[in-house]
């Protein structure tokens, strides 16, 4: 039964296409001017993200105080007012909060739970897992658990709990895949039992119980009904980014609407759902966003909806959108959603594309950063003219106008980029960086936690000793006096006072250290020796961001990824790297849609998948990929310049270079002079970093590895040189046998975890490294295992070289002879030149002498592995 005062709305609304702007009409359209505040309350409105929501309510807020507002008067005026500060509009975790607390006591929830972020939920998971194992469960299980190495199968769960739980909730395909499936359903049910003891709940939980609210209870009728008192409309944003359960929930509220029957429908009140997104922007696969969830809309709303699709972009100019179309048009939906630009001024615009060639060039990289920071120079020099958005007037443009956008921000290319932007005197922001834990200030604090939590560890008690505050053991006792009557972030903000710790500390240093005050806040309730654990934990297994500290007002490039790009624009973008666009099936479990279902998914492990189901997933990816692309190129204003390097593996793995490729010849990178030049302290205005570990602050620590820095962007060769060490590792410790099978067997397990594209050509190398190895004697023997205290591999090391010079790592491996002698060897995967690494090897002997002073006769070797040599230093 169709009922006309039902309104379903489908919008598919472009890049740049105003997407907020028709929201907010669609918003004020369904106010009454004269006594807008009875449907303000009646109007739900759910987004993505924290940004999206307090975007979109700005908006609305900021139309109806120009519109609507200044006619009002009297009591009107004051409700209307009590209104818009109610208005509901925020997160799908936010209303399932509300919800949840709302009729807790229908579940049995404590109301009064607390929501918890993924890193606090995964430090409980570490405990549920670590329970499980010393559980009667893992007893039962014994003989499937015992062919696991123990990270091998912790890998595989937290695999399972990456994934979205909807995905992994249907039926498992393969033995193993049932198996690991069962196991992590009893982790899941101990991690649940210690949320449920701590009232606590994460987001994956906040999704399930509200379905299961709104389905399973006797009360769920009265739950439904009871919204449908209060709500006329349901506006979704960002619905590219909903995953199926999130979708499910939208439309069980509005279930009855659709029927066509119900308290509305009989008297007559207008009521209706609005969908708003763009499935050629959903790039949120790996949190179970759901493109696909359009098709599903459609199909529920089939005898209701209208369809919009909005076209006409407001942010790019008309060649940048030309050039998006041409790239997507033989590619649907792009096909049919072409871009045209709205009513925005002519303002200057152009494309460049540079694509260097990698085959036998290993400074490609290198090459593409130059010409990369040599063309934001010129911009800079040349004041290139960019539309100001306040104004609407041409200016020269700013570093603040320029974003750097990557695929991704991990490896040695973006360390390489880090770098050559310090050294050319750019300004620069990196928006959500990761290394939080590696900071320098952040190793101070972790180590001044570490002590107070345990006074006989010595690594923290040595770097407090040798920082700049020269902290006794002395100092470190009676600051653990002060945990007697005081909260620990209470003792380390007094400790950081007395230590005039803030007056050093840059503004980078500064919000680094505020967020890790935040984190131990969270911690508060723990034991401190369960915060040492939890700190521990994080520092090792989070790739944490460090504090956000930029600002619109700061006056300096923006580097981020593609990802952290959405929803933003900028007159001039740089998208690096796009040799990283490209898909690589590395994901532990696979999983595919399946209509019709009830829990519409299959998953299994990959190990177990078959070539049609790894297909099928891959060509997910794919897709994925493509949106990503286009995403990224859509951030651009007037100004897009494509870097990148390309050679002939790569190449065609690469889906960004294969859909760029075409248009290289048509849109020629401009050449650049050296990027060195440096800009007046005017035009950068830089805030020098402050060195914590540096001479007369704080002891440099130093990872001495040579090879690396003089390999620092090739990372196929970085990888084989730590495969290799891995692998002698597990040789010497005697987890591993030096035969042929069992080094294969290892070989190609750590080739699984890389980013490699074709790993044949690798294979045959490493095969060859074998071959080496075990056709010299000497090599053999060093390698292989003997027995304990009389050899050790890949030993850690900390040593001071000259006052202010301190150096960390580890020896491939020492060899103890006789009663006087020891052989340090380091492995080389190249080479025949030991004497090129004296000076590494003289850090190693002078480590070596601090561990074993009874051992006068030093004697050092390089083993370089391609040409099976031994040759002494």
């Amino acid at each position: 039964m169709r009922n006309p005062d039902f309104k379903a709305v489908v919008i598919e609304a472009s890049a740049g296409t105003g997407k907020t702007s028709r929201i907010t009409r669609e918003f004020f359209s369904i106010l009454d001017k004269d006594n807008p505040a009875a449907m303000m309350r009646k109007i739900l409105a759910v987004t993505f993200s924290e940004k999206a929501a307090i975007e979109m309510k700005m908006r609305i807020l900021e139309r109806i105080y120009a519109d609507i507002y200044p006619v009002l008067s009297g009591s009107v005026k004051i409700d209307t007012e009590n209104a818009m500060l109610k208005l509901r509009i925020s997160t799908i975790h936010s209303f399932c909060h509300t919800l949840l607390k709302r009729f807790a006591l229908y579940t049995g929830m404590d109301p009064f739970f607390t929501v918890i972020d993924e890193r606090q939920s995964d430090l409980l998971y570490y405990r549920a897992f670590y329970n499980f194992l010393n559980s009667s469960a893992s007893i039962n299980m014994m003989p499937v658990l015992k062919n696991f190495k123990l990270n091998s199968l912790k890998d595989l769960l937290f695999a399972i709990r990456r994934s979205h739980p909807y995905t992994t909730a249907g039926i498992p395909e393969g033995s193993l895949s049932k198996t690991i499936s069962e196991i992590s359903l009893h982790i899941s049910e101990i991690h649940s039992r210690m949320k449920k003891d701590l009232s606590m709940l994460d987001f994956n939980d906040l999704e399930i119980l509200t379905y299961r609210l709104l389905t399973e209870y006797p009360e769920s009728l009265t739950i439904l009904e009871d919204f449908d008192e209060k709500n006329n409309y349901i506006f979704v944003d960002e619905f590219q980014d909903t995953n199926i359960l999130q979708w499910k929930i939208v439309h069980k509220l509005a279930e009855e609407w659709l029927s066509g029957y119900g308290a509305k429908a009989e008297k007559g009140e207008s009521y209706g759902l609005f969908l708003v997104g763009d499935r050629k922007q959903s790039i949120y696969k790996f949190r179970g966003a759901e493109g696909s969830v359009f098709d599903d809309a459609r199909g529920v709303l089939r005898d209701y909806f209208l369809e919009e699709k909005l076209l006409r972009n407001y942010r790019s100019q008309q060649e940048i959108l030309d050039f998006v179309n041409n790239i997507f048009l033989d590619t649907q939906p792009w096909t049919d959603q072409q871009l045209s630009t709205g009513q925005i001024e002519k303002s200057p615009c152009f494309i460049e594309i540079n694509l260097l060639s990698g085959d036998e060039n290993p400074e490609a990289k290198n090459a593409e950063y130059e010409w990369v920071l040599g063309r934001i120079m010129e911009l800079i020099k040349k004041k290139e003219s960019v539309r100001d958005k306040e104004t609407g007037e041409l200016r020269p443009i700013e570093f603040r106008d320029i974003a750097i956008l990557m695929r991704k921000r991990v490896g040695n290319n973006f360390l390489l980029l880090e770098k050559k932007l310090k050294e050319s005197g750019i300004p620069f922001v990196i928006l959500g960086g990761i290394g939080f834990y590696n900071e320098q200030e952040i190793i101070f604090l972790l180590s001044l936690v570490f002590a107070l939590a345990d006074p006989t560890d010595k690594i923290s008690l040595w770097n407090l000793h040798n920082s700049v505050y020269k902290i006794s053991n002395e100092q470190v006792y009676g600051w653990r006096q002060m945990l007697s009557v005081e909260e620990l972030t209470i003792v380390i903000e007094s400790i950081l006072e007395e230590l005039n710790f803030w007056d050093r500390l840059s503004t980078q240093q500064k919000a680094n250290t505020e967020k890790f005050l935040l984190l131990l806040q969270e911690l508060e309730d723990l034991p401190l020796y369960q915060v040492s654990r939890s700190l521990r934990t994080m520092a090792l297994s989070y790739e944490e961001p460090k504090a956000d500290i930029f600002s619109e007002h700061q006056n300096a490039v923006r580097i981020l990824t593609v990802h952290n790009a959405k929803g933003l624009e900028f007159p001039a973008v740089f998208l690096i790297n796009i040799e990283d666009g490209r898909v690589m099936l590395k994901d532990k479990i696979l999983y595919r849609k399946i209509m019709d279902a009830e829990i519409p998914y299959r998953f299994v492990l990959k190990k177990e998948a078959d070539e049609e189901f790894k297909r099928f997933f891959k060509g997910m990816l794919e897709e994925e990929e493509e949106r990503v692309l286009y995403v990224a190129l859509t951030r651009a204003q007037q100004y897009l310049f494509i870097s990148g390097v390309k050679n002939k593996r790569g190449s065609e793995s690469s889906l960004w270079i294969k859909r760029l490729l075409r248009f290289e010849t048509a849109f020629p990178p401009a050449s650049v002079s050296s990027y060195t030049e440096v800009f007046t302290e005017e035009e950068t205005k830089k805030e020098e970093k402050v060195e914590f570990l540096k001479e007369k602050k704080f002891p440099v620590l130093t990872s001495y590895t040579r090879e690396k820095e003089q390999d620092y962007y090739r990372y196929e060769r970085t990888i084989v040189g730590e495969i290799v060490h891995k692998i002698l590792h597990e040789i010497s410790e005697g987890k591993t046998r030096l035969e042929r099978e069992a080094y294969e067997n290892r070989m190609r397990f750590y080739l699984g975890k890389t980013n490699l594209v074709d790993t044949q050509e690798t294979e045959n190398f490493l095969m060859k490294i074998y071959e080496n190895i075990v056709k010299n004697p000497e090599i053999k023997e060093i390698v292989e295992n003997l027995p304990k205290g009389e050899a050790f591999s890949e030993l850690p090391f900390i040593v001071e070289v000259e006052k202010g010079e301190i150096y960390t790592g580890s020896i491939d491996r020492i060899i103890l002879k006789g009663e006087q002698d020891c052989h340090i060897y380091d492995y080389k995967l190249e080479g025949n030149e030991p004497e090129r690494y004296r000076q590494q090897m003289e850090i190693y002997e002078k480590a070596v002498r601090k561990a074993f002073p009874d051992r006068p006769a030093i004697k050092k070797f390089i083993i370089f592995l391609r040409t099976s040599k031994v040759l002494s230093v």
